[in-house]
């Protein structure tokens, strides 16, 4: 099925053939770039390693291969930041092997983001240590490996494999770790580049528990980290870990011919719908990104190209799998053995690692998954990848299209975009993304709640003193989290005696290191069994409510009950077997404001940057035909409690004469009017109007951030208000989505011209010809007010105000 020549789009998506082969084909095929094959630069493994070593392998190293050993050699830590498949697990592997030579109690602790990953790395290790002819054994230690063999790991393996949830609940019992810990040589943190946002925040302190212990048992190990291109891997890595690294970015591995192809979905044929405002349809708007990309799908494996397919969500994996299911048997080349697979972090292990297996054998001809196969996990050599709307960073979007074509095999990948701003702004400008310029991975250590949690686990690993300051300073920061402690009763001592944790559970146990809070739901069937992993809070309100439809495993499930009055809450959900899924629509609120930092810009216009309350209330949904994109059902009631975080967020607010300007801009005919049964019936057009216009900059300058940022939208939330009753005055916000905040929202404030100003670029550009907007400028999926109002000419002069007075000032 794979092979070293995969058809290129000249003749599986040239225009010609699609018109014939591609069922309803209308242009979509809207521009190929061609990146050219490279041959590899190497060096004779005898140049960076001793004779016994070098021997025993049978092709050079690449040349970024031997710079990294050079430096390791020389005692520096190592940050390797090269492409996808560009051999970084040698590096390490080699350089342990090294150590091992020169002292036979050498242990290493090798970290993974995913099991997957660390099952596969065990193996390739392994397999490089017998072809070494080196004593050594790596093992993974996880929470699948039986209790009886992990004593024999801790006590005798030479490389523990792990992940940093595992890491973070073994620190308690480091006494059990003395023989790896005392004798550790060297750590591993390989794919660092996942580590950011809240996942980043919390890896960042486990790194920092489990150098402290490192340090305590008489240990200072080297440290690599591998990660994929992107702009500061040292900056990074220092961030990570606490200490220095020194960069290996020239990459001297090969790759084959890629083609990459942009495709924009087509217009809806009259009279269909894809999206809605409110209960009104919008027109003439594009056909559905995952339909399209599953059409792709359908149509590449069906001229016997093996094709990964990316899509951001679970449920998204398993819907794309139906809908390829579907296209394929309307295919023209349709074949009666073409097999599908979802993938994604909630299905069990066995079914994860069974689709592994069958990509390598050639038994699966498409898989779609979620990011979970962006890493480094074996699946063989794929011919093709299609990305289903652009995955928020160009580091991301390489990752991902890396994932075919592996070594010097050529390669397709097809980029179906969003009709959102990101994606459209990628489709006019091809040139951003297929330029040199990677975004930088975001790790904050400002969250205090985060860190307060990490202080409290590392007291009840050993006692802090100020000497700790080193791990988790500055001084002051330390000491008032173990005040904090102290007076919840949590911890005892102080830090010139030696804090101390008092409490009677684990803390290491209260953790979640994919999100600030660490409650877990429980997912369990009626009328059945599933084996769903746990969801977290935020997630069941938003997707697991009553009354939710969603797809697991190729099976359809409705909701029954949300159960939290008990130790372990949980979801219930019942099979079920419906064209529909469900969409929350929720309200906000954010108040209880504390200024960090404000600038005046004149004229009654400010800009601010602080912390605030923002609760949401997940209130209704609406039910949606998954193939037509029609609501069935809407604003039906969600019976559940709001959620509330305290977060980090900027807003920028206008003087209330802000409302003649946009009085003065806008034409008369192009006032908004809210509907009779519409939350602002009681506002005139003007202040309506003014309203769209605010709600559309935020929702604008969300949408375009990453652009210019270098994050993720999906990190931020919003709300505008005409007059905020602490503000006192019109007035947009933009927050972090999680408690404490992750720096996206002050990064926005620190960058704010420049992102006004990409933000009007695109709004005051789009085609759309609408005054409300499109996706493609100013309209969110994620907008709890179902887009209601929004007015693009408001906004562009909001924006124009805003821009003018910065430049006064100036």
């Amino acid at each position: 099925m794979s092979n070293e020549s995969t058809r290129s789009s000249n003749t599986v998506l040239d225009a010609e053939s699609l018109a014939e082969s591609f069922p309803e084909y209308e242009q979509q095929l809207q521009e190929t770039a061609v990146q050219a094959a490279s041959d590899a630069d190497t060096v004779p493994p005898g140049e960076v390693l001793p004779d016994v070593l070098a021997e025993q392998l049978e092709y050079d190293l690449y040349t970024h291969q031997a710079e990294a050993l050079r430096t390791l050699k020389d005692g520096s830590n190592v940050s390797v930041a090269t492409s996808t498949s560009s051999g970084k697990t040698w590096v390490y592997a080699l350089y342990f092997a090294l150590r091992k030579l020169e002292n036979p109690d050498a242990r290493g602790l090798f970290l993974y983001p995913t099991k997957a990953l660390s099952a596969g790395q065990q193996e390739a290790l392994n397999g490089l240590f017998d072809q070494l002819g080196v004593d050594a054994r790596a093992e993974t230690y996880d929470g699948d490996t039986d209790q009886d063999r992990k004593q024999i790991i801790r006590e005798r393996v030479d490389v523990p494999i792990s992940n940093f949830a595992g890491i973070n609940q073994y620190l308690d019992a480091h006494q059990k770790w003395r023989a790896v810990f005392a004798n550790c040589e060297l750590v591993v943190i390989d794919e660092a580049h996942t580590y950011s946002g809240v996942h980043g925040m919390h890896v960042s302190w486990v790194i920092r528990r489990l150098r402290r212990l490192l340090d305590h048992y008489g240990a200072d190990p080297q440290l690599v980290c591998t990660t994929a291109t992107i702009g500061n891997p040292a900056e990074h890595a220092r961030l990570l870990t606490g200490a220095a690294f020194d960069v290996i970015a020239d990459d001297g591995s090969p790759h084959g011919r890629r083609e990459i192809a942009f495709w924009q979905p087509p217009l809806q044929d009259d009279g269909d719908v894809v999206d809605t405002v409110g209960d009104s349809p919008l027109p003439a708007m594009r056909k559905s990104t995952a339909s399209e990309a599953a059409s792709v799908l359908a149509h590449l494996t069906n001229h016997d190209m093996q094709t990964l397919m990316f899509t951001d969500s679970r449920q998204g994996t398993e819907i794309s799998v139906k809908r390829a299911i579907e296209n394929a048997s309307a295919h023209p080349a349709s074949r009666t053995d073409t097999e599908y697979a979802p993938y994604h972090a909630g299905l069990s292990q066995g079914k994860r690692e069974a689709t592994e297996n069958a990509l390598r054998a050639g038994e699966v001809d498409g898989v779609v998954s979620t990011s979970a196969l962006e890493l480094g996990i074996d699946i063989g050599t794929m011919d093709a990848t299609v990305i289903s709307g652009y995955p928020g960073t160009r580091q991301s979007f390489w990752q991902r299209i890396g994932r075919a074509g592996r070594g010097t095999s050529n390669s397709l990948a097809v980029y179906v975009p969003e009709t959102d701003g990101v994606d459209q702004y990628i489709l006019d400008n091809p040139a951003y993304l297929l330029g040199d310029n990677i975004e930088d991975a975001v790790v904050t250590l400002s969250n205090n709640p985060v860190f307060a949690q990490h202080v409290l686990c590392a007291a009840s690993e050993r006692p802090l003193t100020r000497a700790d300051a080193d791990w988790f300073g500055p001084e002051d920061r330390l000491e008032r989290a173990v005040e904090m402690w102290a007076d919840a009763g949590q911890m005892g001592g102080s830090l010139d005696r030696g804090a101390q944790y008092s409490g009677t559970a684990r803390p290491q146990s209260e953790i979640s290191i994919y999100t600030t809070s660490g409650e877990q739901y429980e997912v369990r069937q009626t009328d059945g069994e599933i084996d769903m992993e746990p969801l977290d809070k935020e997630r069941v309100y938003r997707q697991y409510h009553p009354g939710a439809i969603v797809v697991y495993d190729g099976q359809q499930y409705e909701v029954q009950a949300v159960v939290e009055d008990t130790y372990r809450p949980y979801v219930e959900v019942e099979s079920t077997n419906t064209r529909n899924y469900t969409q929350a629509i929720h309200t906000k609120t954010i108040d209880n404001l504390s200024v960090d930092r404000t600038r005046s810009l004149g004229n009654g216009y400010q800009l601010a940057a602080g912390v605030g309350r923002v609760v949401t209330d997940y209130s209704a949904y609406n039910v949606v035909d998954m193939f037509e994109g029609t609501v069935e059902e809407p604003m039906v009631p969600i019976d559940l409690p709001p959620i509330s975080i305290r977060t980090q967020l900027m807003w920028i607010s206008f003087p209330d004469r802000i409302i003649d300007r946009v009085r003065a801009a806008v034409p008369t005919n192009d006032y908004l009017t809210p509907d009779a049964d519409s939350d602002f019936v009681a506002l005139g057009e003007c202040e309506y109007t003014l309203a769209g216009g605010l709600h559309g900059g935020e929702h604008g300058m969300i949408k375009m951030s990453p652009l210019e940022l270098r994050l993720d939208n999906d990190d931020l939330g919003g709300l505008s208000q005409l007059a905020h009753p602490e503000v006192e005055s019109p007035v947009w916000f933009i927050h972090d989505a999680v408690e404490g905040g992750v720096g996206f929202a002050h990064s926005i404030y620190d960058n704010f011209e420049a992102v006004a100003e990409r933000t009007r670029e695109r709004i005051a550009q789009c085609d759309c010809g609408r005054t409300d907007g499109c996706p493609a400028c100013l309209m969110s999926s994620q907008c709890g007010n179902q887009n209601e109002p929004l007015h693009r000419t408001a906004a562009t002069e909001l924006l124009d105000a805003a821009l003018a007075q910065l430049r006064d000032e100036d």
